[in-house]
């Protein structure tokens, strides 16, 4: 964590610095520093799965929650990697409609989870 940090912060005075000069150059650096910062996150997500995996063949759930559980969070964080660079670059309108795609997205991903969500309730009440 602590080379992310740093790359963070030597990426931060970059960007500053080549931003000065001209705007572009400072925002190409942080582009790439969020890029190489988001694959050291996606490393750690897969790590993370595979626990999650362990975990539900020991409970014995149905491993379909978990996969839209993952994909929600997939879109979730590359919408908000996706906003937070349009905003940086100036583009609120831009990343306002990315965000809106985002959450669309994650609604239909989630439709199985409502579908089971509505036949239990359902079942109750016959």
């Amino acid at each position: 964590m602590v080379k992310i940090v740093l790359v963070g912060i030597v990426a931060l005075f970059l960007a500053m610095i080549a931003g000065s000069i001209k705007r572009e150059y400072g925002l190409m650096i942080a582009i790439a520093a969020s890029i190489i910062i988001s694959f050291y996150g996606i490393s750690k997500i897969t790590v993370m799965a595979q626990k999650v995996r362990e975990f539900e063949k020991m409970i014995g759930w149905d491993s379909q929650y978990f996969t839209i559980l993952f994909k929600m969070l997939g879109i979730a964080y590359l919408t908000q990697f996706a906003v937070n660079l349009c905003r940086d670059a100036g583009q609120g309108a831009i990343a306002s409609q990315i965000g809106f795609a985002g959450k669309i997205s994650m609604l239909i991903v989630s439709f199985p989870v409502l579908e089971a969500l509505i036949k239990m309730v359902g079942e109750l009440f016959v």
